[in-house]
Parts: C-alpha cells; structure tokens; sequence
C-alpha cells in the first residue's frame, strides 16, 4: 500500500525562472517551515520605487546630479552570482536620466564584479531585461586592465579602477543586502572595492587588511570592520555618486530601496535588510533541509543545519541552479585553489560535525565540487532517490526543518553591529 505524502515546494533557479520544485515527504513526518522577517511583505509598487530615488538620502537624486552632464554616465549591476533584483529599479533609473535630459547614447552598463568572470550579453538580460541590453552597451569589467589610478586609501589599499568607471560623468551602482561573513553585510561600497577595481587593489583588501577582529568577523559586523571601511573609503576615493541598495525577499522581489550617499544610503537598507532575512532556527530536528537559494552559484550555506540538526541526524542540502557553481574567480585561482588542486584537495569538508549523513540534491555533478567535500557525503540527482534514502534512515517517523532560503540568519548568533 502506497505512503501518503505531503508535499513542499522548494524555489530554485534564481535568474533562470525562479521556479518551485516539489519535494514529498510521509504524512506522518513532523515538517516545520522556517519563515523569514520578510514573510508577508509587500513586493515594493512602482510608485514606491519611484519615490525611494526622488527622495534620496545624503545626496541628490539622479535627476539633479545628472542635469546638463554631456559625458558618459555608467550604471553598474552585479551579475548572476547576485540575487539582486536589478531587472526592478533599471527602468526607473532610466527615467530620471532622461528627466533630467540625458540621452540613451550617454548610458552604458558596466559588470560590478571583482574578480568573477565575465558574463555574456544573456547574462545581462538576465539582470536588467531584454530591452535594457538592446538600448545601451553593456560592458564588462576586466580587473586586469585598463584602470585610473585614484590614489591610497588610509589602510594602504592602493586604489586602480576601471578607467570607464572613474572618467564617467556620473556613477551609478545598483548593489543587493544580505548577510556577508568577511564585510559584515554586501551592497553599499563593495559595488567600486572589489567590483570594478584591480585584482591587486582587490587583493591588498581581501588580504591583507583583516575583515574585523577575529572573534567579531562575522556576518552583520560592520562598525570596526577595517576590511568593510576601507571598502566604503574607496567608493568615496572613486567619487561613487548615487549608490541604490535593494532589499529583497524571499522570492528575489524587491521589498525595499535605499539610494544615496554610500554610507548612508547603504546603512539604512543595511538595518532593513537586518530584520529582513532574520529568522528563528527550528529546534533539533531528525532531518534538516537547507537549500542555497539564492546566490546557489557560490555554494551551500550550512548554518540552518548546524543549528537545527540533532546528533546523527540528516542534512540534506538543495543545490539547484543551471550555470552551477562558479568555476572561474581569478583571486581564488591566484590564491589558494592551485595549491589545494595539487594537494588533492587535502581539507576535505564535513560541513555539520554532529550529523550522520549528508546528501547533496544537485542537478548537475561537478566532480570539483565533489572533490572539496568529504567521501562520505552523498550526492544525487532525483528527490525519490534521496526520499528512500532518508525512509531508509529514519523509518516511518521523522521530524524535518527546512529552510527554503539560503540568506537567512539567527540574529541570536548574529546581532546587527553598525
């Protein structure tokens, strides 16, 4: 006689669709959902959207700053590797532009991203839409070439930008919030250091300035993080104009904008974003579902299950997005991924040290992937084939947490230091 099942949706594919995918479990088994801050709120009205860039904070809007610029004026966005909703407030910076009488051959795009690779011109329609990408050129940055010499920060971090970048009219950046473990939070500064600057700009702030002090480097620690300040000095070193932070949910709409001064602006969207993506860890749990969306390229974050899992219990952690992880980061691949490839990746990882298994639900099998995790990790690629396994386990009764996104956090653990 069949189980009966119950079942849950689970988002995945960020920039690909967004869709959900179904995942069963037996009627029997104890399910509980971990829910954000955000659950509830409204996706921001086009209204709203307008109104956050009229009334900017700390400076200006775009329409004031823009008016009677002849040159170059560069938007920047963050590529595929960023949930970012840049799609939802493209249009709207457009049109302050063209209050403010700029023309559309004045507008170009510029990829903000460090050292990632480049993305194609899919990749920005991806990000900013289809007409975006055939009304103005779209660019990428290229952290070994072709920078403006802008000087030194106080923490020595000699600072070369993109040329495009700094001999513009009017810089734009266009960043998302989340909870970031070397800056404290993303978005704000990180759109100019590392996102169009040098690889050895980059690498003297990633390197050899620390984060914070090392029992506060952490996410949401942001007051005393040298790394994150020196981040912030260099945006205004590179005279960024308007920096516009969104705040997105857990479905990637955009709740809440926040456009201004780099500072500012960034720390207001910085305290919403804080409560947010705050959520309360399940209790100890036989089974622990943990999924990386979004920002799935850039791997899985583990926190839901060392939180939640009991001792010997399952972690099961959904990995679903088409590109697949993100093979090529020119600073990992001057640092430390030469030597671990030929070491044979010796730090094999068991990322939640009480559970008894862990199986990675994927759709695509990445031996680079497999090799920095430990031989005991199982890997598969069909839900009913993970759902025997953990019948297998845990028989006919099992209690299940799931955290459906990958950015949220136990502020418990994590308090907002700003």
């Amino acid at each position: 006689m069949a189980h009966k099942m119950q079942l849950l949706k689970i988002r995945v594919n960020e920039h690909y669709g967004d869709n959900l995918i179904p995942i069963e479990f037996p009627e029997n088994w104890l399910i509980n959902m971990v829910k954000s801050g955000c659950e509830g709120m409204a996706p921001m009205s086009d209204e709203e959207i307008r109104n956050s860039l009229d009334n900017t904070i700390g400076v200006d809007n775009i329409s004031k700053q823009a008016k009677g610029k002849t040159g170059k004026i560069v938007v920047t966005c963050d590529d595929l590797m960023r949930p970012t909703p840049c799609d939802r407030v493209f249009p709207f910076i457009i049109d302050q532009l063209h209050n403010a009488g700029i023309h559309d051959n004045q507008i170009f795009v510029l990829g903000s991203f460090g050292t990632h690779q480049p993305i194609t011109l899919d990749g920005y329609a991806r990000k900013l839409g289809d007409w975006a990408v055939a009304l103005y050129d779209c660019v990428n940055h290229n952290p070994f070439f072709n920078f403006e010499h802008l000087g030194w920060t106080s923490r020595g971090t000699n600072l070369m930008v993109n040329k495009e970048f700094a001999l513009s009219d009017l810089r734009i950046c266009i960043s998302g919030i989340r909870k970031h473990m070397w800056s404290g939070a993303s978005g704000g500064g990180k759109a100019v250091m590392p996102g169009v600057s040098s690889i050895q700009s980059i690498l003297h702030n990633h390197t050899s300035i620390p984060s914070a002090p090392p029992e506060k480097r952490r996410n949401w620690y942001v007051k005393d993080n040298e790394r994150r300040l020196d981040m912030q000095e260099c945006a205004r070193i590179a005279d960024l104009n308007i920096s516009i932070n969104c705040v997105y949910n857990d479905s990637r709409k955009l709740i809440s904008l926040h456009a201004g001064d780099v500072d500012d602006a960034w720390k207001e969207g910085v305290k919403k974003c804080y409560v947010a993506h705050s959520a309360r860890p399940a209790k100890k749990s036989d089974i622990v579902i943990i999924n990386a969306y979004p920002n799935a390229g850039q791997g899985i974050d583990w926190w839901g299950g060392r939180s939640s899992l009991r001792e010997g219990g399952t972690a099961v952690a959904i990995q679903k997005f088409p590109p697949g992880n993100s093979l090529i980061h020119y600073e990992l691949e001057m640092l430390g991924a030469p030597w671990k490839r030929l070491q044979g990746y010796p730090n094999k990882r068991w990322p939640i040290n009480q559970a008894g298994n862990i199986i990675i639900f994927t759709d695509r099998l990445s031996k680079r992937s497999i090799l920095g995790y430990s031989e005991k990790v199982e890997w598969m690629t069909d839900w009913n084939t993970i759902l025997k396994r953990l019948m297998e386990l845990h028989g006919n009764e099992a209690s299940v947490a799931v955290y459906p996104v990958k950015h949220t956090f136990d502020s418990d653990e994590y308090p907002l230091v700003i």
